[in-house]
């Protein structure tokens, strides 16, 4: 059960990974509601790594993001980071993502909430890989 544990962590950790560069892609694209979406999974994967590695208790089908970084045992620094993104928009699809930026954002401007959003998501997935693999 441990061996089966520890490939379900590492494979999770690869798909983080492959989410995480795609979404730098999408990003250098300006396909931000994509690019959200994919930090999104891999900060959703990575944290199911690492409540898998932390608990013998199956994880939940549908989990949010906070409820994952709340159980997995998370340093305070990255902790704060990840509650400081809302499950709303953390969970938001790519075309609520869109129309929110239609409404409120201008196209040319991509100092927008909804930009900055995606670089901390990115940085977030970032430093969740990094620990992720430093606690093996």
């Amino acid at each position: 059960m441990r061996r089966a544990k520890g490939l379900i962590r590492e494979s999770l950790l690869k798909k983080a990974t492959r989410d995480f560069e795609l979404a730098k892609k999408y990003k250098d694209t300006e396909e931000l509601g994509t690019a959200s979406l994919l930090y999104s999974s891999a900060i959703e994967r990575v944290l199911k790594a690492l409540v898998m590695e932390r608990t013998k208790k199956k994880l939940p089908k549908r989990a949010s993001i906070g409820y994952l970084a709340g159980k997995a045992g998370l340093p305070e620094d990255i902790y704060a980071e990840i509650a400081f993104i809302s499950d709303n928009v953390a969970d938001a699809t790519e075309e609520e993502l869109e129309m929110e930026r239609r409404e409120k954002y201008d196209f040319g401007n991509t100092d927008t909430v909804q930009y900055n959003n995606v670089l901390s998501k990115g940085s977030i997935v970032r430093r969740l890989i990094s620990y992720a693999s430093a606690a093996k």
